[in-house]
């Protein structure tokens, strides 16, 4: 077999605008299937040992905004510290707020918005994470893209590009 006489095919827009679609879809799709599974199983959290969560309040501004998603990479995997952003729960509430202090009985927070700390010390049984880094206004688009008639829409769509993308 001669090299010389192997021909090169090159692509055409459309078919390198269907490849990046195609590849764009899947990586997409595998992202929000991670996310889901990691938000409902903390086995499947550490695992991966990464979870995100939307800002829902300005207790964090200048830092995050509402809306604003942050990436909080597991308790477990971070080395947690004064003047680091984590996540955690207070009772039924997720909370993302800056330590400030750490003392016997455990973590001091606040808001870097907020006048004050907050009034209880966070126990590391109630950390979730420490926040690794956000992606503004995310968090309302992956709310949205969660959502189970939207969901049904991606997965047809999905389905769609798939087979446009086989077709010969």
């Amino acid at each position: 077999m001669n090299i010389a006489n192997i021909s090169k095919s090159k692509s055409t827009p459309k078919e390198k605008i269907s490849t990046f679609i195609y590849y764009f879809s899947i990586i997409a799709c595998i992202i929000l299937v991670l996310n889901t599974l990691s938000a409902r199983s903390e086995a499947v959290y550490k695992l991966i040992g990464f979870r995100s969560y939307t800002v829902l309040s300005g207790s964090m501004e200048p830092e995050f905004y509402p809306g604003d998603l942050v990436v909080s990479l597991h308790k477990n995997r971070a080395n947690i510290k004064e003047g680091d952003i984590i996540t955690f729960r207070d009772n039924d509430e997720i909370v993302t707020h800056r330590i400030i202090d750490k003392t016997q009985e455990g973590y001091i927070t606040k808001g870097d918005n907020n006048n004050a700390a907050d009034s209880f010390a966070v126990s590391n049984d109630n950390i979730i994470g420490k926040v690794l880094f956000d992606i503004p206004n995310a968090g309302y688009i992956i709310q949205f893209l969660a959502k189970p008639m939207v969901i049904a829409i991606e997965l047809m769509l999905g389905a769609i590009i798939i087979l446009l993308y086989n077709r010969d």
